[in-house]
């Protein structure tokens, strides 16, 4: 299909004796004809780098380049690209008319091409979801079936990471939430290390799995990290996307991918609970294995009543509890952070414990006490 768009623009370089360049909708080259000693020291920067500067890409968009034509190639669905024509002296009606009948050629070319990318894409992200399924055999044949679709044919290990966001979609004029998310990945993981990507854009957790030839690095992983969190900050939406992700540790096998994406998971609640914008499975294991343990809040019904009790007292009966345990029950600490006397720390612990039916100095009782706190500050 490539050949057939780098024809045409062939064609109607040597009808015009001029320099043609087509480009994407992000100013990335598609197809350059030959030189005829017309072309400027920017347009010749983007041809010898493929890929335009951000102060380049800049200039691009302002249409600040002389002697040129540009032609946005559009389709019912947004642009497609750019036709640049070059204009050292002034186009004869035949010339303008050979290029009206390109355009559409390319146009025409440029949808085909659009629409058989976002057939493989579709394919591919119905696989990925095919690698989250609880059936074995089918996360076998979807790993199977993304091999095939040229996807991690040399990656040898594989990290989960889901970007959960916390912005409500309610409608509004802007893209759609599918385009706000790829476009912020497409931005954002542009990294050598790794060998492949894909991703399911999808509100609020979307999942991305990432393809490494040799063992990451953390480094390179934090990199990565950092770029989808700034890149989703500087996303143009009504509301901030508040942006988290979680990061699940390397796994082996494109089939245990499920694996890594679950960890990532519960790394987003670790982030959340703590108010960072990013945690790792691997590199907190602690707080890890305590949103594992204390994942699942029990129904009404098995909540014992002294539990019941808590959750119904009073902030500065929680706050006393919470310090009591932040704390590892040692009074004297408890009474600097509430800026009382140990004396009075014991008085009001006793009142409290008696208030919600709890001996305070059984340890099963404190035990029980910290993990419902846990899981309350885990939900946030």
């Amino acid at each position: 299909m490539f050949d057939t768009v780098q024809e045409t623009v062939d064609r109607l370089a040597m009808a015009l004796n001029r320099s043609v360049v087509l480009e994407d909708a992000e100013f990335v080259l598609l197809a350059s004809s030959a030189h005829y000693d017309d072309l400027d020291p920017a347009r010749l920067q983007t041809l010898t780098a493929r890929c335009p500067t951000e102060a380049l890409a800049a200039e691009l968009r302002a249409r600040r380049l002389h002697a040129r034509l540009a032609i946005t190639l559009r389709s019912r669905y947004g642009v497609l690209g750019f036709l640049w024509v070059t204009l050292v002296r002034p186009l004869t009606p035949s010339e303008a008319s050979v290029i009206a009948e390109t355009v559409e050629t390319l146009r025409s070319l440029l949808v085909n091409v659009s629409q058989s990318i976002e057939a493989v894409n579709a394919e591919v992200e119905s696989e990925m979801l095919g690698l989250l399924t609880p059936d074995a055999p089918s996360r076998s044949n979807a790993a199977s079936e993304l091999v095939d679709l040229g996807m991690y044919t040399r990656s040898r290990r594989f990290v989960a990471l889901c970007l959960s966001l916390g912005a409500e979609w309610a409608p509004w004029g802007g893209p759609p939430p599918r385009e706000v998310i790829s476009r912020v990945l497409l931005r954002a993981i542009t990294t050598p290390m790794i060998d492949a990507y894909s991703f399911v854009p999808s509100t609020p957790d979307t999942f991305i799995l990432i393809g490494f030839r040799n063992e990451p690095t953390p480094e390179a992983i934090d990199s990565m990290v950092a770029a989808i969190v700034r890149e989703a900050d500087a996303a143009d939406v009504h509301e901030p996307l508040d942006a988290v992700v979680g990061i699940g540790a390397p796994v082996d096998g494109l089939a245990d991918a499920w694996e890594s994406y679950e960890q990532a998971l519960v790394a987003v609640r670790v982030a959340r609970s703590r108010g960072r914008r990013s945690a790792s499975w691997t590199a907190d294991p602690i707080a890890a294995s305590v949103a594992t343990l204390l994942a699942q809040e029990p129904p009404p019904h098995l909540l014992p009543d002294p539990l019941r009790r808590l959750a119904a007292a009073p902030p500065e009966t929680i706050e006393l509890f919470e310090a009591y345990v932040a704390h590892g029950e040692r009074i004297t600490e408890v009474a600097e952070q509430l800026g009382v006397h140990r004396a009075t720390v014991h008085y009001r612990l006793k009142r409290a414990a008696a208030s919600i039916g709890i001996d305070i100095d059984a340890d099963d009782a404190r035990f029980v006490i910290g993990a419902w706190l846990r899981q309350r500050w885990l939900r946030g």
